[in-house]
């Protein structure tokens, strides 16, 4: 019993502290911040419970103006992080309405995050069950290429093409380049808390195409 309160302790603290520091900056910044917070934390119940305000300021945002990008693309990644923590299956009920909220952002605003909603359906359509869910290699390839047309130089981007590009599309030579470009962007600038994520692909795919 002890332990449990340590534990939901020092989580209420961490969201105390981080609330204190959101009220000063906007709504979107605060759902941004939540995530990047919550994908630092090693703790797994101070990541959803970032993850899980970071939801709820993104709602408070589209109750204000439904149309907004920011809540529209920060809700649906705070609601997927959210759902991966508790483990892949329970990923899956979230998938739809993910995938109608980052469809109306990138409509609204394409370059948004450089490419952020093209990115993330890009990388949802690639790896989400075809069968059970949205999977489809078609729509990946259709929103990978949107993500690299508004920022080709961004390493999401990147390492998500050069990943598709390799196993299902078969271009190693290709897949290799952008995973080269990938780590070397990454090697000269700071992309924050999806860095290793991307850097750990982008690895994948040159130890697969030595």
């Amino acid at each position: 019993m002890s332990f449990i309160r340590i534990t939901l302790s020092t989580a209420a603290i961490a969201i105390l502290l981080w609330g204190a520091v959101a009220n000063a900056a906007g709504g979107q910044e605060r759902s941004a911040d939540a995530y990047k917070s919550g994908r630092e934390a090693k703790d797994v119940k101070i990541r959803r419970a970032h993850f899980t305000r970071g939801m709820k300021v993104a709602r408070e945002l589209l109750e204000k103006d439904k149309t907004s990008v920011e809540g529209m693309f920060w809700l649906a990644v705070n609601m997927g992080a959210e759902a991966i923590d508790r483990g892949k299956m329970s990923a899956l009920p979230v998938v739809p309405e993910m995938e109608k909220l980052l469809l109306k952002a990138f409509e609204a605003d394409p370059k948004y995050e450089s490419g952020g909603a093209a990115r993330v359906l890009g990388r949802l359509y690639h790896q989400a069950p075809a069968v059970i869910s949205v999977g489809s290699n078609d729509k990946a390839r259709i929103y990978l290429k949107a993500s690299m047309e508004a920022a080709p130089d961004h390493p999401g981007n990147l390492a998500f093409s050069s990943d598709f590009m390799l196993n299902v599309d078969g271009k190693d030579k290709a897949a290799r380049k952008l995973a080269e470009r990938c780590l070397a962007i990454l090697d000269q600038k700071d992309f924050g808390s999806d860095e290793d994520e991307w850097r750990t692909i982008a690895k994948e795919v040159l130890e697969e195409t030595e």
